[in-house]
């Protein structure tokens, strides 16, 4: 199951997500989002297939989706969780706030690098220029 997970390409991101399960609301770390679905770290297990809404506050505007967890396991003293999203819509609006990811990051590294401050605008403008023509197109 995870080598077909892996079939998309993962990105790292730093992005905080709130997961839904049942009544109960939890922050949690985004490790990566892909074409696919995203992973997050947990400090309890989920049963793979259960059902899970995935809220992206951080988005504008806010990405919220129902998922289904694929696997779940141990790294450290907690847990990977990988969520999948099997409608088309979903999937793109996903495809959306990766590269709000990368936009981020871009934004990140910007500053680090050279000590300017970018918008998010002017990093997003920046960002598209100089690479969404190699950014993958969504698979179906």
């Amino acid at each position: 199951m995870i080598e077909e997970i892996r079939r998309f390409i993962r990105h790292p991101s730093s992005v905080p997500i709130q997961v839904k399960r049942g009544e109960e609301k939890k922050q949690v770390p985004l490790k990566d989002v892909s074409k696919g679905g995203l992973c997050f770290r947990s400090q309890v297990t989920l049963a793979t297939g259960n059902v899970v809404e995935v809220n992206i506050l951080t988005s504008k505007p806010t990405f919220t989706a129902k998922g289904i967890v694929s696997w779940c396991k141990l790294e450290g003293d907690e847990y990977l969780v990988g969520i999948s999203f099997q409608n088309k819509a979903v999937r793109y609006a996903l495809r959306m706030v990766e590269q709000i990811c990368y936009i981020e990051d871009y934004k990140k590294r910007i500053k680090a690098k050279t000590g300017r401050q970018l918008t998010s605008d002017e990093a997003a403008q920046e960002w598209i220029q100089k690479y969404a023509a190699d950014f993958p197109p969504l698979a179906d």
